[in-house]
């Protein structure tokens, strides 16, 4: 049972001994540790802070006191919500108390729907838990009627569900470092570019950014989206001319001067000038794509885009108390040297920053907080899980959270609720069905813009991904991938897309346009004994420089001093079209390699060499030579032991990617490009280990 510190009684309460029957429901859960009258916004309030017990922590995820306003007036107005935020801003409370949460209790009998309507018009708003006072005299002896009420507003709002820019501290999370370079440019008067792909917080940072500056009184910051009709649909000296409007109109100064094509620059140098006096102009254009020499809907951006530039760029040269904050999709207006021969003014003067998802740890606290006042609390494998699979994109890892708690709403399941790794596993089809328009939309500009990455993309995705080490050999094919930090490279060298839902987005949609089943790409019968030829030849040359490392660096050896026995009868191999000679393919491969490996071990008297020597010092290589021992042993035994069966489905039902063998077309061809795809890659993680 809580208790009222004796301060709040003989400091508060004794001025206003009516609020303590308002204080008694919430004592069994709470104690009252502060208390006083403030007044803002023209209303008196009584205010206190409540140090939540640990079964409080516990059920709803409280780290802190909770800050809670009595409003003693019949009619609840917006002002108690606006002096309640201001309590929350200001000393004592900043810092001590929940910053997502808070609660008021009113003497309006209509105070719950009140604040139903107030939410739902206002989305970002925190989350404010409701209480009547009529009604919390009448339950003083009810240690339920709070958890009630508590239960309705903490678990039966979405905080996950919010896809519009956010533009609240409290709900932004991360990316501390970006805000602090681009404040730091600020500071400067230097240019910045921020790009990245579809929903990764763009806009969220620039109204952080917005907000740091005004705090700080730091400069004028206007934000310009550029899609908007009323900014793309302007001419040069049009646009020049709004902006000249709105520094006159927030710093208070005159404009001298025309608007003209001639006259529009003379006119903003002289405004900029006379502004420097009074503080720094920030200009933001959002979505910079639609004012540019790629604008689709309004062409006269074309040329018009050379105009704004090369004034802005002219006025910068002379006063530098002017900076601008260029941000979009596509860096294409930031990279290209020159449009149709003229120089282009913003090359080489606007360094661009990449955004893409959140670190890993910001994105787990995001999950966390917003989770835990839902009654989510996620553990740490499920975290992991998220971050893998998202990639820390913050909107689609929102989202997947969201219908989570959709779902966990639907079923009825008490809250709060473990959110573990299988139980994300079990609506994991759910999530991806319902983020399909959303992955679409990620990665849509990307195909638009650079159709060349996204195929080198639809290579990963596809599974061809020796294609695409040859591709990529032009740095060109990959640069925006990396930078967007949809490519990354892991500790083998070997590629990987960092959101696997996005590289599976893209591989079922390559394969759907292909006509193809699975996503991964099978040959096609014409190419096939190409492709054979080939493979054989890279396998041959890249196990030759694995085994010429194993030696220098004297490790333990694959096959010993002769390396693989039969060489001559695997470059024989032939492109397998039935089960006969597919058996007869693994016989080889089965021969050439493992009972080479175990010749070996039994010549320097190691037993189970290719079990533990190899599998120990050569993972990555073991599991596709087992794949071959595996698939050799079904071949040849009716039935497989357990140890053997397991492994067999799991290969069988990750090569052919669920289906069953009798739906697979060419399915001995389609278990040899696995078996073959799969040993090259495995020689070459090893031999990336041993040359990094």
């Amino acid at each position: 049972m809580g208790e009222i510190v004796p301060d709040v009684r003989q400091q508060h309460l004794v001025k206003y001994p009516k609020e303590e029957e308002l204080l008694k429901p919430f004592l069994s859960g709470f104690d009252i540790t502060w208390g006083q009258r403030r007044r803002a916004y023209n209303a008196a309030l009584s205010v206190y802070f409540l140090k939540p017990e640990s079964l409080m922590e516990d059920s709803y995820g409280f780290s802190r006191e909770v800050l809670m306003v009595y409003s003693p007036f019949s009619h609840i107005e917006p002002r108690a919500i606006q002096a309640a935020e201001s309590f929350l801003a200001t000393v004592p409370a900043f810092g001590r108390v929940e910053s997502l949460n808070y609660f008021l209790i009113s003497d309006d009998s209509n105070i719950q729907e009140w604040i139903h309507t107030y939410t739902c018009q206002n989305p970002e708003a925190r989350i404010i838990v409701p209480f009547d006072a009529n009604e919390l005299r009448k339950h003083k002896g009810d240690s339920y009627y709070i958890r009630n009420i508590m239960n309705n507003h903490l678990y039966g709002r979405d905080l996950f569900d919010y896809r519009l820019p956010i533009e609240k501290d409290y709900y932004f999370f991360g990316r501390k470092d970006v805000v602090a370079s681009f404040y730091e440019a600020i500071i400067k008067n230097e240019n910045k570019g921020l790009f990245g792909l579809r929903k990764t917080g763009k806009t969220s940072i620039l109204y952080k950014l917005e907000r740091q500056v005004k705090a700080s009184n730091s400069g004028l910051f206007l934000i310009y989206d550029c899609k908007s009709p009323s900014i793309r649909m302007l001419r040069w000296n049009e646009l020049f001319k709004k902006i000249c409007i709105d520094i006159s109109k927030e710093l208070e100064i005159d404009t001298e001067g025309g608007f003209n094509e001639i006259e529009v620059a003379d006119t903003f140098a002289r405004l900029v000038e006379k502004s420097g006096t009074l503080t720094r102009i920030i200009l933001v254009f959002d979505e910079i794509e639609y004012i540019s020499p790629i604008a689709v809907m309004d062409s006269h951006w074309k040329m018009d885009f050379i105009k704004f530039w090369q004034t802005f760029w002219a006025v910068q040269s002379r006063y530098r108390n002017i900076c601008t904050i260029i941000v979009g999709v596509n860096p294409y207006p930031l990279e290209i040297d020159t449009i149709d021969g003229i120089q282009n003014p913003l090359f080489g003067i606007v360094p661009p920053v990449y955004l893409s998802g959140l670190a890993h740890e910001d994105m787990k606290i995001m999950v966390r907080t917003l989770g835990k006042r839902m009654g989510l609390r996620f553990d740490q494998m499920s975290l992991d899980y998220m971050y893998e699979r998202y990639g820390g994109h913050p909107l689609l890892t929102r989202l997947a959270c969201s219908i989570l708690n959709t779902n966990i709403n639907f079923k009825k399941e008490t809250k709060p609720i473990n959110i573990t790794f299988s139980k994300l596993k079990q609506y994991e089809k759910g999530l991806d069905a319902t983020l399909l328009f959303y992955y679409r939309h990620v990665v849509s500009e990307l195909k638009q813009f650079y159709p060349d990455e996204y195929e080198m993309l639809e290579l990963l995705a596809s599974g061809q991904k020796r294609k695409f080490a040859e591709e990529s050999k032009q740095p060109e094919h990959i640069k925006h991938l990396l930078d967007y930090g949809l490519l990354s490279y892991d500790e083998n060298n070997m590629p990987k897309v960092n959101i696997p839902v996005i590289e599976r987005y893209i591989g079922y949609e390559c394969a759907r346009r292909e006509g193809r089943k699975t996503i991964y790409k099978v040959i096609e019968p014409h190419d096939r004994a190409l492709w054979l030829n080939a493979i054989i030849k890279s396998i041959i040359t890249d196990l030759g420089f694995l085994e010429d490392l194993i030696q220098e660096k004297k490790l333990v050896s694959l096959f010993g001093p002769n390396s693989f026995a039969e060489e001559h009868q695997f470059c024989q191999l032939q492109v397998v079209s039935d089960k006969a000679n597919f058996g007869d393919f693994l016989n080889t491969c089965n021969r050439c390699f493992i009972e080479s490996i175990d010749n070996y071990g039994k010549s320097i008297s190691k037993k189970d060499y290719f079990w533990r020597d190899i599998k120990i010092n050569y993972p990555s290589l073991w599991i596709p030579l087992y794949r071959i021992k595996v698939y050799r042993h079904n071949y040849v035994h009716r039935i497989l032991k357990d140890k053997f069966f397991n492994d067999f489905m799991d290969f069988i039902n990750t090569d052919l990617e669920g289906q069953t063998p009798s739906e697979v077309k060419d399915l001995p061809f389609v278990l040899q490009q696995c078996v073959l795809e799969g040993l090259l890659t495995g020689i070459q993680i090893e031999s990336n280990k041993l040359s990094s």
